[in-house]
């Protein structure tokens, strides 16, 4: 169960001894392994002027003294932080800290290994800031600093190489703290902060010296992340177990656990070119049977939510919530009580057509999509959904068929695993017009995560979603972008989106991109439950 960690620690109290002496370790909370350059603020909890920083080593470890008589607050050990932001363009921020006076010596090498800058600085102990601006071309470089005989290297990428800048002078802060004979008797006591990007903040607190370790936990694992389209149980119903963990297929419990995942809309899709082999409704029933078979299976690991509060409820057991989707409305057979029926089952969405028209709804790669949508019997399926409380999905939906569903539903829409055709002209993907729509009718789009669908050149890497994020977030706001990654039901995948497993990559990549802990929490799940709590009642 994901929560916030606070955790509270009292050393012995000195409020009249000469230092304080604080120490710890900053640590995943999952795996447990050392968080380096994560930071560190000591925050006066009487007087908030007095505030230091410092930064983990690479075995996650920090430690400050700070001399309450006025003396020199000084690390105990030589750290290097990774740089700020990164990538960059124009400049960034290096940070260090060196525990005692001393030369120290930067140097910058590109990826050929090339001197790009090399300077030595003359410092005193304490936590130092260097900047660096633009120089050589664009691309990785290295930066290393050495101090004492012990030398830490890391990468920074920069954007524009246009630039004739390089290393910068540096700032020292925080070399010297007195205080007031008043303030005296309560600066031992303090507030510290733990953040590093990608991860959600942690606070402790301390009186006097002592040690602190801090585990923080990421901010993909700490938001409710649900995947709008998963076709895991197409390779189930033919005897592949999710409840183990495989190093085939893009899916199962336990990597969907290591993703981060909270729930999984698991879409039900038959192949409607074998009617023999599949006959659509009767294979999909057979279908959910395989589903409910795969929950049992591992019951104290998943459940079949059918409501927002099912969802909260097993979130709240440390279950991953299971909800079912019918992909493509010839699964009804042109009938209303077998919609009925899936809904009585569980679905809670379906997507009015898969890459086949039926006779009342026209698809997307039906040479007919702009000109020709719904039939009466069509509008009688959206009319009856939205009495059902069953979300409509548009994803795979013909153009004209989608302007006549929103003429016709009175609830927000989704497409569960579509991309921008304003990136990439594929008929799968969204017009302006038709993202315009769904966003002012309060859906969302989730974002597929098909190279075919999300690039002309058919290859994709975790940039090139974001890319499709980014449009839709320009075009009509962050509250109406969601994650469709059609996981099992596609053949390739991003770079770095191999399997369920890689979705933190993604939450990584946008926080580095600059998007807000709150975007986050939106894009990963907040803005689908919005809506599925407003209609699946």
């Amino acid at each position: 169960m994901k929560r916030f960690l606070a955790l509270l620690l009292f050393g012995s109290a000195y409020a009249y001894s000469q230092s304080v002496t604080l120490s710890g370790s900053v640590r995943d909370m999952l795996s447990l392994t050392a968080i380096d350059s994560a930071r560190v603020d000591i925050v006066n909890t009487v007087d908030s002027s007095e505030h230091y920083s410092v930064f983990t080593n690479p075995a996650g470890l920090w430690s400050f003294t700070v001399n309450v008589d006025g003396g020199p607050e000084v690390p105990t050990i030589f750290t290097l932080e990774q740089n700020y932001p990164n990538p960059f363009n124009p400049s960034t921020k290096i940070n260090f800290t060196t525990p005692q006076a001393g030369e120290v010596v930067f140097t910058v090498h590109n990826i050929l290994g090339q001197l790009v800058e090399r300077k030595s600085y003359s410092l005193l102990a304490g936590s130092h800031t260097v900047d660096w601006s633009s120089k050589g071309a664009s691309g990785v470089l290295f930066y290393s600093v050495e101090f004492l005989g012990t030398r830490f290297t890391r990468k920074m990428i920069q954007l524009d190489g246009r630039g004739e800048g390089g290393l910068g002078g540096v700032t020292t802060s925080g070399i010297r703290a007195r205080f007031a004979a008043a303030a005296k008797r309560s600066a031992a006591s303090y507030t510290l902060i733990a953040t590093k990007l990608i991860y959600m903040s942690d606070t402790a607190y301390a009186i006097g010296s002592g040690v602190v370790d801090f585990q923080l936990e990421t901010v993909h694992h700490h938001a409710f992340v649900i995947d709008l389209h998963n076709d895991v149980m197409e390779k189930a119903i033919l005897g592949y177990q999710i409840g183990i963990r495989h190093t085939v297929e893009q899916s199962d419990i336990p990597r969907f656990r290591e993703g981060g995942m909270d729930a999984q809309m698991f879409a039900l899709w038959t192949d409607w070119r074998d009617t023999v082999a599949h006959p659509a409704y009767a294979y999909t029933l057979q279908m959910a049977d395989t589903f409910y078979a795969q929950v049992a299976r591992s019951a104290g690991e998943i459940g079949q939510a059918r409501t927002y509060d099912e969802t909260m409820q097993l979130h709240e057991a440390g279950k991953l919530a299971g909800i079912l989707a019918v992909e493509g409305g010839h699964a009804i057979e042109n009938n209303i009580d077998k919609l009925k029926t899936f809904y009585a089952l569980g679905a809670r969405y379906l997507t009015i057509t898969w890459n086949n028209s039926t006779s009342w709804a026209v698809s997307a790669q039906d040479s007919r999509s702009a000109t020709v949508g719904l039939s009466d019997f069509g509008r009688l399926v959206v009319r009856t959904l939205d009495s059902l409380g069953m979300l409509i999905d548009v994803s795979h939906t013909g153009i004209k068929t989608i302007w006549d569903i929103l003429a016709t539903t009175k609830n927000p829409i989704i497409a569960s695993h579509s991309g921008a055709r304003a990136l990439n002209n594929h008929y799968r993907n969204l017009t302006d017009d038709q993202i315009d729509s769904i966003a002012a009718r309060g859906g969302v789009i989730g974002i597929v995560f098909y190279p075919t669908f999300l690039s002309a050149s058919r290859t994709a890497t975790i940039d090139t979603v974001i890319r499709h994020i980014d449009y839709i977030r320009a075009r009509v706001g962050v509250d109406y972008i969601a994650i469709g990654s059609d996981y099992d039901g596609i053949e390739t995948v991003p770079v770095g989106l191999e399997d369920v497993s890689k979705l933190p990559n993604l939450t990584a990549a946008l926080l580095r991109k600059g998007y807000s802990i709150e975007d986050l929490h939106k894009i990963l799940g907040g803005n689908f439950l919005r809506v599925f709590r407003q209609v699946c009642k």
